[in-house]
């Protein structure tokens, strides 16, 4: 049986409860993709062939650690669209990321908005109403995915944002998230086709990319990068209820990997005290944190591998939901992501 993570509240990120069926699409809805400069500029990358998710970039990705630099990633990049914005989110909020997507969409911009209609609707219709007076288009996520629950930007079609944390200012000061900024010409392409099949519900072509993405392959290339370890795993994630993810982790602990997990306080995800508890009980050190609120997605390995995404170490999360996540080897982000835990973890509560 799957562990299933209950009690969530907070950030909204219950993708383990039970989905909701979702009235039909607010006839106000544009579908439509049109084409743009933003889009031409996208449709310049050159053919993919980097199929990999550890396959090289052509420039580094840049890694932004929550709630220590605040809204400053979300805003600045957003601040400099010059023709197009695309956003993936699960659940809007008042504060930087609204209103600086209210401003551009009044300037005339093309602002274009997927937002979680199975599960937040009503959390959510307010800023919908807020970004369509803005001339913002908008649908809600395809019903067929348990959760949209992908946290992503895509600017001007050659800069992208794919992120753990969502938009309201209330959450991204309270809760540990990383940022990832991405240039790469491939990975934003991509994430701009994703968006486009996504806005029209469609079925996007992820035969070939970098990017994790729920549900196509992300619980797969999770459990192979835990495998590929052979000295170290540390990992700080909001859930641990993956069968496939947590056998991976126990497999290698038992070969000898030195292995660490580091999850939210049980007090929010009170799955995590079960989950806890068979961690300590293989023999794996397992601690929580509640100041941050540990609503970050990663998993470091060797020290020099790392994914950060969307995606929660859940069955739902990595087999029903949209989420889209990456692995990075840049010494900044893997540095950031091994100073963040361990200064997580010394302050962090044993199970």
């Amino acid at each position: 049986m799957q562990r299933q993570a209950s009690g969530l509240r907070g950030s909204g990120n219950a993708d383990d409860a039970a989905p909701v069926t979702p009235p039909p699409p607010s006839s106000s809805t544009d579908a439509g993709t049109g084409a743009d400069a933003a889009d031409a500029t996208a449709e310049a990358a050159p053919p993919n062939t980097f199929c990999a998710p550890t396959d090289p970039r052509a420039t580094p990705v840049v890694l932004s650690v929550l709630p220590d630099e605040g809204e400053t990633p979300f805003v600045q990049l957003l601040s400099s669209a010059t023709t197009q914005i695309k956003v993936f989110g699960y659940e809007m909020g008042y504060g930087g990321v609204l209103d600086t997507l209210t401003a551009k969409a009044k300037a005339g911009l093309d602002v274009r908005v997927i937002l979680d209609g199975n599960t937040q609707r009503a959390v959510n219709d307010k800023y919908r109403a807020t970004l369509e007076a803005a001339g913002a288009k908008f649908v809600w996520s395809d019903p067929k995915f348990s959760y949209m629950h992908a946290k992503t930007l895509i600017v001007d079609g050659n800069v992208a944002i794919v992120s753990t944390s969502n938009y309201a200012l209330s959450y991204i000061q309270k809760e540990r998230n990383y940022v990832a900024r991405l240039t790469d010409p491939q990975d934003v392409k991509d994430l701009g086709a994703l968006f486009d099949a996504d806005f029209a519900q469609q079925s996007p072509d992820l035969s070939c990319t970098r990017l994790l993405v729920s549900p196509v392959n992300s619980q797969d290339r999770l459990v192979a990068l835990v495998k590929s370890a052979t000295k170290t795993i540390v990992i700080e994630s909001m859930q641990f209820a993956d069968n496939a993810v947590h056998d991976a982790v126990l497999e290698r602990h038992a070969a000898g990997i030195d292995v660490r997990v580091l999850l939210a306080a049980p007090s929010w995800i009170t799955a995590n005290t079960a989950d806890g508890a068979d961690l300590v009980a293989n023999g794996v050190p397992a601690r929580w944190m509640g100041a941050p609120n540990v609503h970050v997605k990663s998993i470091l390995v060797d020290g020099t591998v790392a994914y950060i995404g969307s995606e929660n170490l859940s069955y739902t999360s990595l087999t029903k939901n949209r989420e889209i996540g990456i692995f990075l080897e840049d010494e900044q982000g893997t540095s950031a992501i091994a100073a963040t835990f361990e200064k997580d973890w010394a302050t962090a509560t044993s199970f």
